[in-house]
């Protein structure tokens, strides 16, 4: 195996040279002028990466147990990256999975991010590695009985258990870019999925940049997210699915004109759609920003379907294809509407304070649906169609305040804000310095 790596590496980073590294790895050539160090198979004790050599993906690599843990008591194993390291993916069939015995503990900062990235530095293209995955063992839907566990795409390794409060670690200023590989036809990976992942873990400012499929995929779990910058995703930007019932606020998402799908893709459960835990996660202070590329694919700002709730206060959606605000399937328009009992029968989709503006700003009636989205939408409180909102960069020229605060009641994880967006106005700048922009 190191024969490959080295070969690979002498060609595209530089001479060979030889470093010391850690247990669990062996050494790989100079790299982007620092010594290397490769990571394959299997760790299962605890390995810290610094930002004195990079970090070389082989394969798949697994870091500790795939077991269910049921008691929360029970040690991980931990992968520690500190500031400033980078982690390369060489190939199609590079990614990094975090099992349920295992934390990521991946700590950046402001200046110096922690960034999985492609070895291919020049002309790089989305899908150049696989992605990060997550494996907890928070609960997931799609079993009939017991305490359900899934299998991941691409061989990624089962998720999901009992533990709500589970912690996979945390991921603090972190980057992740040029990846997305196909693993089979058809089976694709994201930038992150975070699958059956614990409201105990910390995400907090983290971007993903030019992922070939979706930026980052919820596979049920509870995780709460803030800060997140999803930019040049060729797929979904946000997708969700299997009950992820946690929440994101101050997320950025940014389509590139060539290609790109929804900003959103939400569903609960193809078969069936009310299957519990069902999705229903709190999103607050988002700015999507959309794209009508000829080439892309053209998709909506926030699509609802397969039974799914949703309840999104206070963001900007403009400039998507199809359009800004969609639902499909009848279980998603009937539980938006009546909820179920996981919400004391409340309505289990709610927008409120949201401002969008598209060609379609609503996608209009469609056949055999029950009702008009468009007169729902703008019956909640606060919401506007057709509303333009000049923006420079992520804020809006003339900041959104809003009269009434909304505090949203299906999360405590969120922070009450009054404005409308990502981002309050052009001086609150907590996306630059750590993110990246690079097309190529």
């Amino acid at each position: 195996m190191y024969s490959k790596i080295a070969i690979l590496l002498s060609l595209t980073l530089g001479s060979a040279a030889f470093a010391v590294c850690p247990t669990g790895t062996t050494s790989g050539p100079k790299a982007f002028g620092k010594d290397s160090c490769v990571l394959a198979g299997n760790i299962t004790t605890d390995l810290t990466l610094d930002s004195s050599k990079n970090w070389i993906l082989s394969g798949g690599v697994f870091v500790g147990s795939n077991k269910m843990i049921t008691d929360s008591s029970e040690s991980k194993v931990k992968l520690t990256i500190e500031k400033g390291t980078k982690v390369y993916g060489q190939t199609t069939k590079d990614f990094l999975v975090i099992d349920r015995g295992a934390q990521i503990m991946a700590q950046g900062t402001k200046t110096e991010p922690v960034v999985f990235t492609a070895a291919k530095q020049t002309n790089r293209a989305r899908g150049s590695w696989g992605g990060l995955i997550i494996n907890g063992n928070a609960p997931v839907n799609g079993c009939d009985v017991g305490i359900c566990e899934l299998s991941g795409e691409g061989s990624t390794g089962n998720y999901g258990g009992p533990l709500e409060d589970d912690s996979s670690g945390v991921l603090n200023f972190v980057v992740v870019e040029w990846a997305g590989s196909e693993i089979t036809p058809d089976n694709e990976l994201n930038g992150i999925s975070f699958q059956g992942v614990g409201r105990g873990t910390l995400v907090d400012f983290v971007q993903v940049h030019m992922n070939s499929d979706d930026g980052v995929e919820f596979y049920g779990g509870n995780v709460n997210v803030k800060h997140l910058v999803l930019t040049g995703i060729k797929d979904d930007s946000m997708d969700w699915v299997a009950g992820w019932k946690g929440s994101a606020q101050f997320v950025i998402i940014k389509q590139f004109d060539d290609a790109a799908n929804h900003g959103i893709e939400a569903d609960n459960s193809d078969s069936p759609m009310d299957r519990m835990p069902r999705s229903a996660p709190t999103l607050s202070n988002m700015t999507l920003l959309g794209t009508t590329g000829a080439t892309a694919t053209g998709g909506s700002g926030i699509l609802l379907r397969k039974g799914t709730g949703a309840y999104i206060y206070n963001s900007i959606v403009s400039g998507f294809k199809s359009s800004c605000i969609d639902i499909d399937d009848n279980e998603t328009f009937r539980n938006a509407l009546e909820g179920s009992s996981e919400n004391n029968r409340q309505p289990g989709i709610v927008f409120e304070n949201v401002y969008v503006s598209c060609a379609q700003d609503v996608t209009p009636l469609e056949k055999d649906e029950p009702w008009l989205l468009q007169d729902w939408f703008t019956a909640q409180a606060g919401n506007k169609v057709g509303f333009s909102v000049a923006m420079s960069g992520f804020a809006a020229i003339n900041p959104i305040q809003l009269q009434n605060l909304v505090v949203p009641q299906f999360s405590a994880a969120i922070i009450p804000t009054d404005y409308v967006g990502a981002v309050k106005d052009a001086s609150d700048l907590w996306f630059e310095g750590w993110t990246t922009s690079a097309q190529n």
